[in-house]
């Protein structure tokens, strides 16, 4: 799977230099939120932490909590996705297909993902945030699934999937940043779609209707 499946991020310098910022502002927030907590951390401090003025600080970010949780969880390009889907030899091969692109492209800094895991437990609030990213990428992945099958995205069955997909990648980066050793995410990804075939079979769940 190669890389910009999931979302295109674009390669220009300038480009480059904003990624890098972004970056260095959320690696701020979470680790001051982790040292510091949470009610009494500012944008100021992450500011300065980030090298960056807080005027800059609002051009990537509207506040402190969506610094803390990032731009880049869960980030898709509908179109592509659903290209994958159409590809892929199964609905499961393509969701499996679609996680592995999401791993390589925007999960792959394990330090970074096991602080964001750390602050989400420490701070029940902040999961709000994050469900709310989860339900995009849920109907973005129900309408790939829904085109490849021919049913609605409000359909049970392109639900289901795409709740499967979300639940499934969260258990691969719980246990690739439970581990220990220099197995990427794309192993756990993987890993774990394994598991599913147990119960799912050519993208049908056994016993039910698609």
């Amino acid at each position: 799977m190669e890389q910009g499946a999931v979302a295109d991020p674009g390669g220009g310098l300038r480009e480059r230099k904003k990624q890098a910022t972004r970056r260095a502002l959320h690696d701020a927030a979470l680790r001051l939120v982790l040292e510091h907590g949470l009610e009494g951390l500012t944008v100021e401090e992450i500011s300065a932490a980030a090298d960056v003025s807080p005027r800059t600080f609002f051009n990537y970010f509207p506040g402190k909590e969506q610094a803390i949780i990032g731009d880049d969880l869960f980030v898709a390009d509908p179109e592509k996705i659903t290209t994958i889907m159409m590809d892929a030899a199964s609905v499961l091969d393509g969701l499996r297909d679609v996680a592995l692109a999401l791993a390589t492209q925007t999960l792959t800094r394990r330090e970074q993902v096991l602080m964001r895991w750390q602050v989400m437990e420490r701070y029940p609030a902040l999961i709000t945030r994050m469900f709310a990213r989860f339900e995009e990428f849920d109907k973005v992945l129900a309408s790939a699934v829904a085109a490849r099958t021919g049913a609605s995205a409000d359909d049970a069955y392109p639900r289901l999937m795409a709740a499967v997909t979300t639940a499934t990648i969260r258990v691969a980066v719980r246990r690739w940043t439970a581990e220990h050793g220099d197995l990427p995410l794309e192993h756990y990804v993987s890993e774990t779609f394994g598991l599913l075939r147990g119960e799912l079979s050519d993208g049908r769940v056994r016993g039910g209707n698609s």
